[in-house]
């Protein structure tokens, strides 16, 4: 006898066969995710802490992603419990273009709001940016992950006086246990540890046996000593400790050009030229061309490693942006934009690794203070030091207060490093991780430093050294590292960190900008990547560059450019442009004459202007007159205003153009490609130029 199934059985089976039916075609709507389930981008928010009971402003920026378009007047900042759920709206977040709600550019993709906010308890705030965004004909909710805004106890007189009265009266007690004689300082620096951890507003004290002093303060602020011997001729040799006059002039037998001379991590390699990534920036290639040189103790050290580097990087067949801060124009300030750049080097004092000194003295009554670095000291963000110089009869000579970076300060910084290397010619910047560790955390690949109180003269030999296989002969991290040791006493070790094959490109990279950042690009002034201008998009892809005569709170005219080879089967250069200006019409014929410029550079300086277009040169282009009162006309300009304003008048644009250039005659040959926007005249009106799919072939 036969068992058939039961008629519930049938039905199990019969739905299951429709089901899997239904399957086997794949549904071309796309399901719209539950709530908050899709990310909207990421946020930041400046100043990421505050102080109880005080207004304080905040900027809030989401960058939204390419394939993200949020609902208008539905993105706002909120306030979440413990498990992520809305508590309170804060306010709105609107791509509009106004700079009193803190956003730059009209229809960016960016959002921006400045809010006033004002926190009755000491905690922290848990904010998230939610918002509505578009699929099709559906809509749906999504939101950012959690950041935290930390709420501190206000920074009292007492707190202050504590760090700097403290360390005031160590810098006399260093002179009082030297007793004259400079070669008392390793005992005299035990002492003055030992007196301060006696004092009872100090939770501790503590050195590496060299001159500095890391103290921490009951309050959680920290504080710190540099004490530093001048030579007879008031000069201070070496970058945060002190060795005895004795030791100083004792060198090895082995001259210091051949002792410095290390061997490789890896073997010598040709490097292969980079290859053109799809989605992101190869981590083996360094991401831009711009360099930081931030060196508050120039005028101190008898040698001055900035201006060597400096023309190490031009004397190169690559084009470099350098900026240089020193001596007291080397502010904490001055560093906050740091992950901009590819190469950093610091030519400063350092404490054991946690800590590096700045050129900015301390004023509580800067705007700076009051502003930021207050709630930066309460994070730990910054030390207060206590910058000392003893004469070489044991004399306290000069004490000034200065801030120092500490670990924190770096992982907190906005954006994250482009595949950069450190250099951080401090002393004693590897004998702990905490700096290495924060940078490498931040993206950058490779850091540098030594692992004892160097002397100036090894380190800039090294930086040198380094400098110019880096950037001159494209040689990785591991082959321009020198190794050995200073020949000078306590003979510190010149270290390698992290990634020990990350290099300078030599291919043009990223020129559809479809990374979603400038990599592979070095920009100088206004430069950025967007995913979209109100309703003009990329040529193709996600991402298109932007250049400007000044945008926003940028006031510079910008460029990028980029260094490479021309291979020997390449001829073409292809530019795809878009010229929107605020000058048209009522400028077509005047001294205003804003201009976007595609220039090659040679190694030898020449440069070969590609394209040059003007406000009259477009208008003539494109039959656009202003003639007033009869001959008005835009010609094929196109009217893009109010959907795309920048500063004052309307804007037209010539829409996407593309232009060609034959290249043969580089063949071989390393060229600096330059696209350039430039104001003519006065800076009130604003010219910006859209870029996309530059490539070579």
């Amino acid at each position: 006898m036969k068992n058939y199934p039961s008629l519930s059985s049938l039905i199990v089976i019969l739905l299951t066969a429709f089901l899997l039916q239904n399957c086997t075609k794949k549904d071309e709507t796309p399901i719209t995710p539950p709530p908050g389930e899709i990310s909207i981008g990421e946020f930041t928010i400046t100043p990421d802490g505050i102080f109880v009971n005080e207004a304080a402003e905040l900027l809030v920026r989401l960058i939204v992603p390419a394939n993200v378009t949020l609902v208008d007047s539905s993105v706002k900042l909120v306030r979440v419990d413990n498990d992520n759920k809305p508590i309170g709206e804060i306010g709105l977040l609107f791509d509009n273009g106004d700079l009193s709600n803190g956003d730059e550019i009209l229809g960016d993709n960016v959002f921006s709001g400045i809010f006033s906010l004002t926190e009755t308890s000491v905690g922290d705030v848990k904010l998230r940016v939610d918002a509505k965004y578009k699929e099709g004909d559906q809509t749906g909710d999504g939101s950012t992950s959690v950041k935290t805004l930390k709420v501190y106890s206000d920074l009292t007189s007492k707190e202050f006086n504590d760090i700097v009265n403290t360390q005031t009266t160590a810098a006399d007690k260093v002179s009082e246990f030297l007793s004259g004689n400079v070669e008392n300082m390793p005992t005299a620096i035990n002492q003055t540890v030992d007196w301060l951890k006696s004092q009872t507003e100090v939770e501790s004290a503590e050195s590496d046996g060299s001159t500095s002093i890391r103290i921490k303060y009951k309050s959680g602020l920290y504080g710190g000593m540099i004490v530093s011997v001048e030579d007879a001729n008031g000069n201070v040799h070496t970058k945060g400790g002190y060795v005895p006059e004795g030791d100083r002039r004792k060198t090895k037998s082995i001259p210091v050009e051949k002792q410095t001379t290390g061997t490789y991590f890896a073997p010598s390699r040709t490097i292969s030229k980079a290859a053109k990534f799809d989605a992101e920036l190869d981590p083996k290639i360094i991401g831009n061309r711009n360099v930081l040189i931030y060196a508050p103790f120039e005028s101190y050290f008898p040698v001055d490693m900035r201006p060597t580097l400096v023309n190490i990087l031009n004397s190169t067949e690559f084009e470099f942006e350098i900026t240089t801060y020193t001596d007291q124009n080397a502010t904490v300030s001055a560093l906050e934009n740091m992950t901009a750049y590819g190469l950093v080097i610091f030519d400063t004092h350092g404490s054991g690794g946690k800590e590096f000194g700045t050129g900015e003295i301390v004023d509580t009554n800067s705007t700076a203070y009051k502003d930021k670095y207050k709630a930066m000291l309460k994070a730990g963000k910054l030390a207060i030091w206590k910058n000392v110089t003893i004469s070489i009869t044991g004399g306290v000579k000069n004490k000034k207060d200065l801030y120092a970076i500490r670990a924190p300060f770096i992982s907190g910084l906005a954006g994250k490093f482009p595949n950069s290397v450190i250099f951080n010619g401090s002393c004693e910047s590897t004998i702990a991780a905490d700096l290495q560790n924060a940078f490498i955390g931040k993206g950058a690949k490779t850091y540098y430093g030594f692992n004892k109180v160097v002397n100036v003269t090894f380190c800039a030999l090294a930086a040198d050294s380094a400098v110019k296989r880096l950037a001159k002969d494209l040689k990785t991290t591991s082959e321009s590292f020198i190794g050995g040791s200073d020949p000078q006493s306590p003979n510190a070790t010149f270290e390698i960190k992290g990634a020990n094959d990350v290099h300078y490109p030599d291919d043009l990279i990223n020129g559809d900008f479809e990374f979603g950042k400038l990599d592979g690009w070095t920009k100088a002034g206004d430069g950025r990547v967007i995913s979209k201008l109100a309703f003009v998009s990329p040529t193709g892809g996600n991402y298109m560059g932007i250049i400007s005569t000044g945008l926003g709170y940028t006031t510079a005219t910008g460029s990028i450019f980029q260094t490479f080879t021309v291979k020997n089967t390449e001829s073409t250069l292809t530019v795809k442009w878009n010229f929107l200006s605020e000058e048209f019409l009522e400028y077509i014929g005047s001294q205003f004459q804003d201009y976007f410029r595609i220039i090659i550079k040679t190694p030898d300086g020449a440069e070969n202007i590609l394209l040059s277009k003007t406000i009259d040169g477009i208008a003539a282009d494109f039959g656009a007159r202003y003639n007033p009162p009869d001959d008005i006309t835009p010609g094929n300009l196109v009217s893009v205003s109010p959907g795309i304003v920048f500063d004052r008048g309307g804007v037209y644009m010539t829409d996407w153009q593309t232009s060609t250039f034959d290249v043969t005659a580089y063949r071989g040959k390393r060229i600096t490609l330059i696209l350039a926007a430039g104001d003519v005249g006065d800076s009130i009106y604003d010219t910006a130029i859209l870029l996309d799919d530059i490539s070579i072939k």
